[in-house]
């Protein structure tokens, strides 16, 4: 019936939106911002950091301070990928049904390796 099923990680496997927004409430801290509610940048999760530049800091590529702010953003980011990230409900039950069958599964992601591999070692 299939080859294999591979799972998007950020949104589907993991929620990893908690940890983004604490990066990007970090951002603000540092400037004087009040923090933006981790719901409200739930949605732009899928779209990395570029996303969450754009919907917490009305930051596009291009401005003055995005790449500073990018290459910051990255680093708090790694400092704590998963404090809060968790692996969404049923995805344990969904990995143990394929591995019972030996189908073959993956996760699939645009985030970079060096935050990936942490990730999903935790």
């Amino acid at each position: 019936m299939f080859e294999a099923v591979l799972f998007d990680l950020d949104g589907t496997f993991a929620d990893t939106a908690p940890d983004l927004a604490a990066a990007l409430n970090r951002l603000r801290e540092d400037l004087g911002l009040a923090p933006v509610p981790a719901a409200q940048l739930r949605s732009y999760t899928s779209q990395g950091v570029r996303g969450m530049l754009k919907a917490g800091l009305d930051l596009h590529p291009g401005d003055a301070s995005y790449a500073e702010l990018y290459q910051r953003f990255l680093r708090y980011y790694s400092q704590d990928i998963c404090v809060s990230t968790t692996v969404f409900a049923g995805v344990d039950e969904v990995l143990s049904r394929l591995e019972e069958r030996a189908a073959p599964w993956g996760i699939v992601t645009n985030k970079a390796q060096r935050f990936t591999l942490p990730l999903l070692d935790r």
